[in-house]
C-alpha cells in the first residue's frame, strides 16, 4: 500500500491590497442632527419619481421604514434620514430584465436617502390578477 501526504499549497501573501471599489459597503450614519438646506427637497424627491403619480411623499428616519417592512440593513443608521415616496404607475410596469409584468395599477414605494439621493430600494405591488410572471 502506498501512502501520499499532500503539502499544504503556498501562496503569496497579499499585504495591504486594496479592496475594489465595487466590493466596498458604503455606510450611511445617522445624520437626523443636520439641518434641511443640507437634506434633499421634496420638489427634488418628486423630480427622481417622476414615472409615478405620487400618493405621499414623507420625511423620516430609517428606523420607521424599517419597523414597518422589517427590513434593516446594517448599513444605514436608524437614525439616518430617508424620503419615502409612495404612489401608482398607470397602465404596464416591466420589472427587472422583464421577467414580470404588472399589467395596470401598480404601486411603488421607493426608499432615498435625504441627504444624498441614493436609493436604498423600490418595492412593487401588483394589484391581485394582476401580475403575470414569465418564469
Amino acid at each position: 500500500m502506498q501512502t501520499v501526504t499532500a503539502k499544504p499549497v503556498q501562496t503569496k501573501k497579499r499585504v495591504n491590497q486594496p479592496i475594489p471599489f465595487n466590493s466596498r459597503v458604503r455606510i450611511y450614519p445617522a445624520n437626523n442632527s443636520l439641518p434641511a438646506s443640507r437634506l434633499m427637497t421634496i420638489e427634488s424627491i418628486i423630480k427622481k419619481s417622476s414615472k409615478m403619480q405620487i400618493t405621499e411623499a414623507k420625511l423620516t428616519i430609517y428606523e420607521e421604514f424599517a419597523a414597518k417592512t422589517g427590513e434593516y440593513k446594517s448599513s444605514i443608521s436608524n437614525n439616518r434620514m430617508v424620503w419615502i415616496v409612495t404612489g401608482f404607475v398607470k397602465g404596464e410596469l416591466r420589472m427587472a430584465k422583464g421577467r414580470s409584468v404588472c399589467t395596470d395599477n401598480a404601486k411603488l414605494v421607493e426608499l432615498t436617502d435625504a441627504e444624498t439621493g441614493d436609493s436604498f430600494g423600490r418595492s412593487i405591488y401588483c394589484p391581485p390578477n394582476n401580475q403575470i410572471n414569465f418564469m
